[in-house]
Order: structure tokens, then C-alpha cells, then sequence
């Protein structure tokens, strides 16, 4: 399982009665995977029997029988379908695996569960201007264009591979709303119109100057979300807020622990696999400052 989840090239796996291909496809589909995989059951390899067959629908393997000797091999694919029925698509929660991604780095993105709680808070509204720093694939750039389709959503990636990316899940999606921009965040945000919401996703090791720059630009009642993944992103987050004090005050904070794990297969029984914790911080602008509010939680 983990081989699947870090987006292994090529697996081969050894089968038995209770770990069947049945099974492991099951365990494909459970895992919602950002990478698809070719699947191909070899049998009796070496015997006069010797069969080598790649299996395209998974909806026949539940009755597909196979010789006791076989092996299932993996290999992922590095296509993914031109077509997506985006009608089809929920309103809100896109599934990872419908999002193009990196080719060695597949399950990198900001995951279904972060962005879900982190558009939430962000309290979107239309007719706004949106930063997305350190976008990624642009999975939460497009849940917001698709959201807020009289919106604007600046995606900024410092990799002009990550801008590529970006442009093509925009195309993919269908959204007109996302402008991809290629540069190194705080700097290339000076040509970025004043936005009303602000999503941090990454910050290249330039927190403490991306999050002075985002108060200085962010308008008044705007609000900022970061996802955190790291105690040291956390401890600049919270110490530069401190550093926002008035009054001789610390700005209050509310940390909230949640915790969460996946239901994923084992052989004929299911158990529950715990996510890696990320830390979200809210953050609203107010006249007179900033009040900030964090919520931790293992989302990806």
C-alpha cells in the first residue's frame, strides 16, 4: 500500500487466496489514488501454461478467475484521460486523482480534505481577488474559479513546470479564471492587484516575508488561510503574529485538534489508516490589525 500511495513506477506483487487481483484491485479503487495504473495478471510463468494478460475493466475482475501461480504487476501510467465529465464533478471536494500532477512527485497537492476546510474558511465571496501562493497543481485555484466563477485567481508557482501544470488542469477543468504566474513569492507579487482572500499553500522559505507582504497588500476584512505542514512553518506563523501585537496583546489564537484517518481495505476486512497532520491558520484583517485562529488536524 504504501508503494501505491508514494506513486511507485512499477510493482510487482505476489498473490495468494485472500490477496487475490480481485483484491488488489479493490485496494486501488479504495485508495484514490492521484496515479492510474496498467494492470496485468502473469500466470504460470515458465510452465506450458504461461499467460500474460493486461486487464483494462476492473468491473470483471470480481468474477475473473486466474491460475493459483500469478503475479500482478503495476505499472503506472504517465497519461491520463483527455476527457473529464465535469458534470459529474461534485460543487465542492474535487477527487485527487481528477487533477493532473507531477510525474515523480504524484501525491503532491494540497489534498480533498484540506481543501475542502480551507475554502471554507477562507469565506469566499464573488467578484474577488484571490492569491493562491504556492499553488501546486492548482487544485485550490480551481475549486475557487469553479466556485467563484466572477472571481480572479492568481496561481503563483516559482517553476515555470508548475505554471505548465497549472494551465493545464485550468484547461482541463474548463475555468477561464485562474491566471498561472510564474515567480518566487514575495517578489513577484508587487505587479498582483490588492486581493480580497489569500491561500498559502507553500512558501519556498520565505514565510516571514510572503505573510508581511500579504498584511501590507491584503485588503481591509480580507482573509488569509495558510496549511501548514511543519512545526517550524507553525512557530514563524504564530511568532510573526505576536509580532502583530497591540496594546502590549498578543493576538488570540484558537487551536483545535482533529483527528482523521481513511477506511482502506485489507484483504476482506477494512481498517482505518491515519492522514499526516497539517495545521491551518486563519488569519482576518481587520482596521486595526489581524486576529488570528488555528486549526490542526492530520489532512494529508
Amino acid at each position: 500500500m504504501q508503494a501505491l500511495q508514494q506513486g511507485a513506477d512499477k510493482i510487482a506483487v505476489l498473490t495468494d487466496n485472500t490477496n487475490t487481483p480481485a483484491a488488489i484491485v479493490h485496494l486501488l479503487q479504495a485508495l484514490n489514488l492521484p496515479s492510474s495504473y496498467h494492470f496485468w495478471i502473469c500466470e504460470d510463468l515458465g510452465g506450458r501454461d504461461e499467460q500474460v494478460r493486461q486487464i483494462t475493466d476492473f468491473s470483471s475482475l470480481e468474477t475473473l478467475t486466474a491460475a493459483p501461480l500469478n503475479v500482478v504487476i503495476l505499472h503506472r501510467s504517465s497519461d491520463i484521460s483527455a476527457s473529464l465529465n465535469l458534470e459529474a464533478l461534485p460543487l465542492l471536494g474535487i477527487p485527487d486523482q481528477a487533477f493532473l500532477t507531477f510525474s515523480d512527485r504524484p501525491g503532491l497537492m494540497t489534498k480533498r480534505e484540506v481543501r475542502i476546510l480551507a475554502l471554507g474558511e477562507l469565506a469566499l465571496q464573488p467578484n474577488q481577488i484571490v492569491w493562491d501562493i504556492g499553488a501546486g497543481t492548482g487544485s485550490v485555484s480551481i475549486e475557487v474559479a469553479r466556485l467563484c466563477p466572477s472571481s480572479q485567481i492568481y496561481a503563483i508557482e516559482k517553476t515555470a513546470a508548475s505554471k505548465a501544470l497549472i494551465q493545464q488542469n485550468c484547461d482541463r477543468f474548463q475555468v477561464n479564471n485562474v491566471i498561472p504566474i510564474h515567480g518566487s513569492a514575495p517578489q513577484v507579487l508587487s505587479g498582483l492587484p490588492d486581493p480580497d482572500r489569500i491561500f498559502i499553500g507553500g512558501s519556498g522559505g520565505q514565510l516571514d516575508q510572503i505573510l508581511e507582504t500579504c498584511r501590507q497588500r491584503l485588503k481591509s476584512a480580507g482573509h488569509i488561510v495558510l496549511a501548514l505542514a511543519t512545526l517550524e512553518h507553525l512557530t514563524t506563523t504564530l511568532t510573526w503574529l505576536n509580532a502583530q501585537q497591540e496594546d502590549g496583546a498578543s493576538q488570540p489564537h484558537h487551536l483545535l485538534q482533529i483527528h482523521l484517518a481513511r477506511s482502506v481495505p485489507i484483504a476482506a476486512l477494512t481498517r482505518f489508516s491515519p492522514l499526516n497532520p497539517i495545521t491551518l491558520v486563519m488569519i482576518e484583517k481587520h482596521p486595526h490589525g489581524f486576529r488570528g485562529f488555528v486549526k490542526t488536524g492530520p489532512f494529508i
